[in-house]
């Protein structure tokens, strides 16, 4: 069990300490937020497209030699990101980076499913809730320890944990399932025989994440700092408690889905996505922080928290035996479409007004239940 669980926390870590950490060195290194839009935009639609191919790989190659590769390469990029100044090389690095997140992605929820299929609820929750809450631990430490020990010791640190994370899980990892049924009209064929469930769990998640991207990315500190003039301390105390409020429920979700599980998933699967867009959408509502924080807070703690673990369960079920990976990740890569159209979305609209990427979020996250009556 410490050959995952210790990878997924370190891979928690950096990753939070990444999403701070990256776009503060390229400000110190005076890279204007147009050349940032670019790295970022550049390396997203870079992942976005090799994430079907990974999940293919995986079903013939075995999810380890993914998952470790994840580790290797985000200890790479972590290590060599401080010795360049220019935005040419560090946006090969922020691919290199997002890459490593993207294979982990890729394979981490299959993995899981083939390891033990009737725990796989529990396992999830658990390894997610701990990423999540790591991930918070890294938001957190991030401004300190690039104010103590810079960028360069900062990135060294993260990169070598990264790697401690790639030998453990190297050594200590028994991977019980590899799917090796190489099929070479499979590549062809069996998009043509995608389950119409997937079909119907894609389009889904596409509107789901295109309101969910709404109301996060760069909007959520935005919003609380325009809305109740909060100093920049605050906003990250905020955020950091937003993973938590992920996190920590998310390793418990799991008794809560087991008494559901008698009863149809997709009707709670439903109802918690609608808790999501209902608090997104009022917590615009108080001219209180603490009364619109806390209600912000309740989006994941009682909504994401229950309905992340049923929606992968339910993908899982519907995936075919021989092309897991593939299936999941081709979900997974329409659903993601949305994180690029919803920060758009939030753009556009948060120029009107500040509370209204927050309000259409609520409404559009709701409105993803619409095609999962088809199921």
């Amino acid at each position: 069990m410490i050959g995952t669980i210790l990878p997924i926390v370190i891979f928690g870590f950096s990753f939070g300490l990444y999403e701070v950490l990256f776009p503060l060195y390229m400000n110190f290194l005076n890279i204007s937020l147009l050349d940032m839009g670019f790295a970022f935009t550049l390396s997203a639609l870079f992942v976005t497209i090799a994430n079907i191919f990974i999940g293919e790989r995986s079903d013939i190659l075995g999810r380890k030699i993914f998952f470790s590769s994840a580790l290797l390469l985000g200890g790479i990029s972590h290590l060599t990101t401080s010795f360049f100044s220019n935005l040419i090389p560090l946006t090969i690095l922020k691919i290199l980076f997002d890459t490593s997140v993207a294979i982990k992605n890729a394979v981490f929820v299959p993995m899981l499913f083939d390891q033990d299929k009737e725990n796989f609820i529990p396992a999830y929750s658990k390894m997610s809730g701990l990423e999540f809450i790591f991930q918070a631990v890294g938001l957190a430490l991030s401004g300190f320890l690039a104010e103590f020990l810079g960028y360069h010791a900062t990135f060294i640190v993260s990169g070598i944990l990264q790697i401690f994370g790639f030998v453990v899980f190297s050594i200590l990892f028994v991977e019980r399932t590899r799917n090796r049924i190489i099929n070479k009209s499979n590549n062809v064929k069996s998009y043509s025989k995608f389950p119409r469930q997937l079909v119907v769990l894609s389009v889904s998640g596409l509107i789901l994440f295109i309101g969910s991207s709404a109301s996060h990315s760069f909007i959520t500190p935005l919003f609380f700092s325009d809305k109740f003039a909060l100093s920049p301390v605050m906003v990250s105390i905020l955020m950091t408690i937003h993973r938590l409020s992920l996190g920590i429920p998310l390793m418990y979700s799991d008794k809560i889905i087991k008494k559901l599980k008698r009863f149809q998933l997709k009707f709670y699967l439903m109802l918690f996505v609608s808790i999501q867009g209902f608090f997104t959408a009022i917590s615009t509502f108080p001219n209180l922080f603490v009364a619109s924080a806390f209600l912000w807070i309740l989006h994941d703690f009682i909504g994401a928290s229950l309905w992340l673990p049923i929606r992968n369960y339910m993908i899982q079920l519907y995936c075919r035996e021989d092309s897991r990976g593939k299936d999941y990740n081709l979900v997974s890569s329409i659903s993601s479409i949305g994180n690029i159209v919803g920060p758009f979305l939030a753009g556009v609209s948060g120029s009107m007004s500040i509370n209204l990427p927050f309000r259409l979020s609520g409404i559009i996250i709701i409105l993803s239940n619409i095609p999962l009556y088809m199921l």
